[in-house]
């Protein structure tokens, strides 16, 4: 029996996003991609550790002035512009990551001009590929149509999170083959991506609702600070996650890495089985979303809390579960009080905002309290970001709750 063409309307925009989401999975490859092989960037280069921390710091910093302005070129020039734009961005600064580590490792360039090679590819990064989300979520929801936003987010969502499952196995392969083959495999995958895009329509803007303002308003800030929120809980847990486990495993270094590992490989999965089993099918409208996901947020690093290593492995799934829940649901919140792009640029800038906060509170929590308190630390941000939404939840109309 053939499918009904209401049916058919639904599949559709969910199955022509997926390219999308392949762009969004290269920065997820990208990112964790780059740290698998951090050991190897430090001996090549002859610079420390502290110094590649402040590259890839670099590179992270600048999506919060260039979020916000891709998020404006959206809505003036369309979504395949800036995903190309940010593809291109993508392969020309890893291009000359890779040329500054060569040159540096075989002597062909001084330490200074590789330096300032790797400076130009982090500036690169930043100032182009931080459009690169925003655009792709914008982009699917105009395929997808406005009913079925919140599945074309949680495409992107997926890709996303496939590619930072992805990035340390792709890169611990190519480090079998050669030293520097992780970064010339990120620079030369985008050109697959690229392929598959230049071809494709770019799509017609939804238009504008009678709701929707084309600034931000202070009445929107409740929804930027959820994102801060739940960047800034979910950073702290990943931080907190070693100096949990060591008096639960009597400080086997070797034990605690395994564990680690572990947990961020669930972590990964269950992020995974809440976009496909709740999100992408839209059980929950987005206000009910972002309430149930903040209770399974608190709710899991309560249990996380606990004092073995079960417990954190049941707390971290419930956790994650949440916080992908979360996301689509508060910028659907925010896109229904702003424009698209805008929307999505201004929450990408809220993330940003929530990591950067994440790592000026652990330096204060581990100095004041000690390590171990950092998950304890994001619990509290937890029941922040809950007691926000029960405010916001009080204050909506009856049928943003359905």
């Amino acid at each position: 029996m053939g499918i009904s063409s209401e049916t058919a309307r639904v599949v559709q925009p969910v199955k022509s996003s997926w390219t999308l989401a392949l762009c969004a999975g290269l920065m997820g490859v990208g990112q964790n991609g780059l740290l698998v092989m951090l050991p190897q960037l430090v001996t090549a280069t002859h610079l420390s550790l502290s110094v590649w921390a402040g590259l890839l710091t670099l590179g992270s910093m600048l999506f919060l002035p260039a979020s916000p302005w891709w998020g404006r070129q959206i809505e003036v020039r369309g979504g395949k512009f800036v995903v190309l734009a940010a593809l291109g961005g993508y392969l020309s600064s890893f291009a000359i990551m890779a040329l500054a580590v060569w040159g540096v490792a075989g002597g062909y360039l001084p330490v200074s001009w590789g330096f300032a090679g790797l400076i130009a590819s982090r500036l690169l990064y930043g100032l182009t590929v931080s459009g690169m989300v925003p655009a792709a979520q914008t982009w699917a929801m105009q395929r997808a149509g406005a009913a079925h936003r919140m599945a074309a987010l949680a495409t992107i969502s997926t890709g996303l999170s496939c590619g930072r499952l992805l990035g340390p196995p792709l890169a611990a392969a190519a480090l079998s083959l050669n030293p520097l083959a992780p970064l010339w495999l990120m620079a030369c995958a985008p050109l697959l991506a690229l392929l598959l895009i230049v071809r494709q329509p770019d799509a017609a803007p939804l238009p504008p609702t009678a709701t929707q303002a084309v600034r931000l308003q202070l009445s929107m800030l409740p929804y930027l600070l959820l994102a801060l929120l739940l960047a800034a809980c979910i950073s702290l847990m990943q931080l907190g996650l070693a100096p949990a486990l060591k008096p639960m495993l009597a400080q086997h270094p070797t034990q605690v890495s395994h564990h680690v590992a572990l947990l961020l490989s669930l972590a990964a999965a269950s992020t995974l089985l809440a976009q496909f089993v709740v999100v992408r099918p839209q059980r929950l409208g987005a206000q009910a979303l972002v309430c149930v996901a903040a209770l399974a947020m608190a709710g899991g690093l309560a249990v996380m809390n606990g004092d073995s290593p079960a417990m954190m492995y049941a707390g971290i799934a419930i956790t994650t579960f949440g916080a992908a829940m979360a996301t689509p649901g508060y910028q659907l919140l925010l896109n229904d009080r702003l424009t698209t792009g805008k929307g999505a640029g201004a929450i990408a800038t809220s993330h940003t905002l929530g990591y950067g906060a994440s790592a000026l509170l652990v330096p204060v929590i581990t100095g004041y309290y000690g390590e171990q308190y950092l998950l304890s630390a994001a619990l509290v941000i937890a029941l922040c970001f809950l007691a926000l939404c029960g405010g916001l939840w009080l204050q909506s109309p009856r049928q943003e709750r359905q």
